[in-house]
């Protein structure tokens, strides 16, 4: 991103003055100096970064003006850990740009200002679905992530990508999250097929890699872009274990930066000879964290405690009650706090692939068009 100069610079300067001035408020005088002026503060400031392009700092304003609206409204949904997490790397941002501004170091404005992930055109892209990550954010979005691997001519598991599904959230929506999946996206599919163990083929699509690995988007201007459903799949014995030799390799390696999320050093697991304890409960975090322990180590299984968690409380619990899970277990970890943080998202046993945070309950599709047509 080219460096701002003459009067559009001064302009600039000001906003970032008086951004980093607002949160400097908020920081200092904590929530409670909050109010709906603050708050409308913060979404001008929004659409004023995102309109010159600065990226960075416009996804964490969004989320920050997201969670002081909630304080305002003494939402239930409100995130405490979220607003520290996004007040404090928005101070980061708006400072950083101010200060780069100042000394004319286009270098370090154009890292701070926009992220640099550049998608590459995919023809065809054959995969299958390892797992699935729900997050919900009541009355806003609901996402879905699907964890897949890349899948060879000969039926070789290769690198990771991540397939997101994002569907806006009614906050009075009787539905459980999962109808959504049934609802059909404008390439003519329906999302629930990515959660079966067919292979998947995913053509003309975009494939940009980030910090926390690959990401695959289906264009919706591109006519061509589809997904097709293929034969079924039953190599997950296949996928390796937890390499923990190579893990210790990339956390030595990896360069601490002020602007990542702590999820961004993750990376996919596959845990065999597991067992998991009695959760705990996580009130500051909303959360219940079970222990794991796997390749001698003791890693923590966080679930979110509300409605979110429920499908996945549900599925630890019931494997809790066995004196051996068995089977395979397959997740997410970060390290955070130094600790493991695991997310587990399926099981795989005797060939079969059992999703841990997705219902497999069915769905009314009437119930589900009537809810659309109502709104």
């Amino acid at each position: 991103m080219t460096l701002p100069a003459g009067a559009e610079a001064e302009r600039l300067r000001g906003l970032l003055r008086g951004l980093g001035e607002a949160l400097e408020r908020l920081l200092m005088g904590g929530m409670t100096t909050a109010t709906k002026a603050t708050h409308e503060e913060l979404e001008v400031a929004f659409r004023e970064v995102s309109r010159r392009g600065l990226s960075r700092l416009g996804s964490t304003l969004r989320i920050l003006g997201q969670e002081v609206g909630r304080y305002l409204a003494h939402d239930a949904a409100f995130s405490g850990s979220r607003l520290s997490l996004f007040l404090g790397r928005t101070w980061v941002l708006a400072r950083g740009l101010a200060a780069a501004l100042e000394r004319g170091d286009e270098a370090s404005f154009a890292r701070l200002a926009a992220f640099d992930h550049r998608p590459t055109p995919v023809a065809e892209l054959r995969a299958v679905t390892l797992g699935v990550a729900k997050k919900v954010i009541t009355g806003l979005v609901c996402m879905f992530d699907f964890r897949m691997r890349r899948l060879g001519d000969d039926g070789t598991l290769g690198e990771p990508f991540t397939f997101t599904e994002m569907f806006p959230l009614a906050r009075d929506r009787a539905l459980p999250p999962e109808s959504l999946l049934e609802l059909q996206r404008p390439q003519k599919y329906r999302p629930r097929v990515l959660l079966g163990d067919e292979v998947i083929t995913f053509r003309h699509a975009l494939l940009t890699s980030t910090g926390a690995g690959d990401r695959l988007a289906l264009p919706r201007e591109a006519e061509d872009a589809r997904v097709e459903v293929g034969e079924r799949f039953a190599g997950w014995d296949r996928l390796p274990a937890w390499d923990l030799a190579a893990a210790g390799r990339r956390v030595r390696a990896h360069e601490i930066d002020p602007l990542e999320l702590p999820v961004e050093l993750q990376e996919e697991v596959v845990l065999d000879d597991w067992s998991i304890g009695a959760p705990e409960r996580d009130e500051a975090r909303q959360r219940l964290v079970y222990p794991v322990r796997a390749h001698g180590l003791r890693l923590r299984a966080v679930v979110s405690s509300g409605d979110e968690g429920a499908t996945l409380r549900a599925a630890l619990d019931e494997l809790r009650r066995r004196a051996r899970p068995g089977g395979r277990l397959f997740g997410l970890v970060h390290y955070e706090d130094c600790a493991f943080e695991l997310q587990p998202l399926s099981r795989l046993e005797s060939g079969v692939r059992t999703h841990l945070m997705v219902s497999a309950a069915s769905i009314d599709r009437k119930a589900l068009l009537k809810s659309i047509r109502l709104r």
